[in-house]
């Protein structure tokens, strides 16, 4: 949406970004009468449109698709929603309660005025328009901005480099071999999905444990919901930094949902290298100890089922025994010494995949709001300036925070300090 040139427009609460935390804290506003606005750079959900594949999956069952007011009633509970269908659900969710949405506006800066408020800067087709709030709920995404190693400038510049986020589908690579870098969620299914279009993939393998996708009769995620994995808090995790910024163990939802075996892609001609430590020229530097990553990948869904068989025991449940049927024969792949370096020109690679996360960068907020990693400084989403929110971030108070099955939680709080403060 276009403004007039150089204007000032006047809100008293405004919502920074029409994703899943945004919309869920304008539903509770708009379930109070407290009046709002919702600004959108993009369309709605927009971050899932731009920043996944084709072919993304949720990996949370539908069932767990529970935005407030608006859980999924479709054919297939069982079922992952697709990125199409994950876009159309947000975007019916704000036509079910007439969210107040802006779409094509960018905020550039967020300064506090002198009696409080706050000034909104906003960049793009709108530069130099400037929107005033007595209240602003950041809600811009969970996790950032892609994050590259910097390294990555002195690889030579005829290998085409992208960010996890910037990847579309097979189609759209040159040809030529890829390396994937990480394999957590996004890079052990952007490398399942390059291998089975008939690329020659290299996967770089970092920590992520692997997460078995059905055990015992149940979705994983069924699992982890009912043992109470889905309601831990800051307060009650070992360490906040791994929960935060730790990766998330792969599993796929497309195919309608299925295992990951790092071992079994070797088996099947994907080459499994080390994490990657450098690189310059045509060469990158590699970690050896790619045989006890791998260790440590498969011991981590052994320890998950044995929870789930404990609890199981302990609550008396009945359901099947185990079901989980790994593929035969791949323990002992992949073969050989992993190396300490890959020649990319010799490997025949011609494009690069960094799925190495993302960053917080909030740089464009003017005010102190940040700690370590850039992290914002809040409670449940509520910071020390008054009038300024956070919502949706990972781990912002629990471990569904950024989830469609627990944002709610955090939105219906959020909102209830800025009625009872702002409404």
């Amino acid at each position: 949406m276009y403004l007039s040139p150089n204007s000032t427009e006047s809100h008293n609460i405004v919502i920074i970004g029409a994703g899943s935390a945004g919309l869920a804290t304008s539903y509770f506003l708009t379930e109070r009468g407290v009046e709002h606005l919702i600004l959108e750079r993009g369309d709605v959900g927009n971050t899932w449109d731009v920043e996944r594949w084709d072919g993304f999956y949720l990996v949370n069952p539908n069932w767990a698709v529970r935005l407030p007011g608006f859980h999924y009633t479709g054919t297939d509970p069982e079922g992952y929603l697709s990125k199409i269908e994950t876009i159309d659900y947000l975007k019916d969710y704000a036509k079910h309660f007439g969210a107040p949405v802006r779409t094509g506006v960018e905020v550039d800066s967020i300064e506090q005025n002198q009696d409080g408020s706050y000034k909104l800067s906003l960049g793009g087709d709108n530069e130099g328009n400037v929107i005033e709030a007595r209240c602003v709920v950041v809600a811009t995404g969970a996790f950032g901005i892609p994050k590259v190693p910097e390294y990555s400038a002195d690889i030579d510049d005829s290998f085409v480099q992208m960010h996890s986020a910037a990847y579309k589908n097979p189609q759209s690579l040159d040809d030529g071999a890829v390396l994937v870098v990480g394999s957590g969620q996004s890079g052990a299914q952007i490398a399942e999905e390059l291998h089975d279009a008939g690329k020659k993939v290299f996967l770089s393998v970092g920590n992520a444990g692997r997460r078995p996708r059905r055990y015992r009769g149940r979705d994983s995620s069924w699992w982890n919901y009912t043992m109470g994995s889905f309601d831990k808090t800051i307060e009650n995790v070992e360490s906040v930094d791994d929960a935060r910024y730790g990766s998330s163990s792969h599993t796929s939802g497309a195919r309608g949902g299925h295992n990951i075996y790092l071992r079994q892609m070797a088996k099947e001609g994907v080459t499994l290298v080390g994490p990657v430590t450098g690189g310059e020229g045509n060469t990158i530097s590699l970690r050896t100890d790619l045989a006890e990553i791998l260790k440590a990948v498969d011991d981590h869904p052994v320890k998950w089922k044995a929870n789930v068989d404990a609890y199981v025991e302990k609550n008396g449940i009945q359901v099947p025994p185990d079901d989980v049927i790994d593929p035969p024969g791949i323990s002992e792949w992949p073969k050989g010494d992993a190396p300490s370096s890959l020649n990319l020109a010799d490997a025949g690679i011609t494009t690069i995949i960094w799925s190495t996360g993302f960053k917080y960068d909030f740089d464009w907020i003017k005010l102190p709001i940040t700690g370590e990693y850039n992290y914002p400084i809040q409670q449940r989403g509520v910071t020390e300036y008054s009038g300024l929110y956070f919502m949706g971030l990972q781990w912002m108070y629990g471990s569904k925070s950024a989830q469609f099955i627990g944002v709610g939680e955090d939105a219906e709080y959020v909102s209830g300090h800025v009625a009872d403060n702002f409404g």
